[in-house]
């Protein structure tokens, strides 16, 4: 089974972090971008073609992944941070998905995979800590 990977869209405004979902193709639930890394993409790479495919944002995607162990099988998917520079008007998938930013409470309610919500507040967690809010991966 390929590789999958998903980004973890994000800004920070005066109102705190935000973070961007997307809703599924079939049932519109709301999810991170993701998608199967192609032969010659790094994984990093794949999660910013996702969020520009299907989030319509282009941003700065962090190198590592984050908390790619807690998901229940690491090797199979990871999660990138992207910190969102650029929000487009018209994007490939924008008829086929909503996107919204949410309060990282309001996106714990609305995700449901136990993977991204560990990984959100992991990333929540290190965001708030960290000294540079420009390198809140690592």
């Amino acid at each position: 089974m390929p590789l999958q990977t998903h980004a973890l869209p994000y800004r920070r405004t005066s109102d705190g972090l935000e973070i961007l979902l997307v809703t599924s193709r079939r049932k519109g639930k709301w999810i991170l971008p993701k998608g199967k890394i192609e032969a010659g993409e790094t994984a990093a790479q794949r999660a910013a073609i996702e969020a520009f495919e299907e989030a319509g944002v282009r941003g700065s995607v962090s190198a590592k992944p984050l908390l790619a162990s807690s998901l229940a099988d690491p090797s199979q998917a990871q999660i990138y941070p992207l910190a969102v520079l650029e929000e487009l008007e018209q994007w490939p998938e924008m008829a086929v998905r909503q996107r919204a930013w949410f309060s990282v409470s309001e996106a714990r309610a609305r995700l449901q995979d136990e993977g991204m919500l560990r990984a959100l507040a992991a990333f929540a967690s290190r965001f708030s800590d960290a000294p540079s809010p420009s390198d809140p991966s690592g």
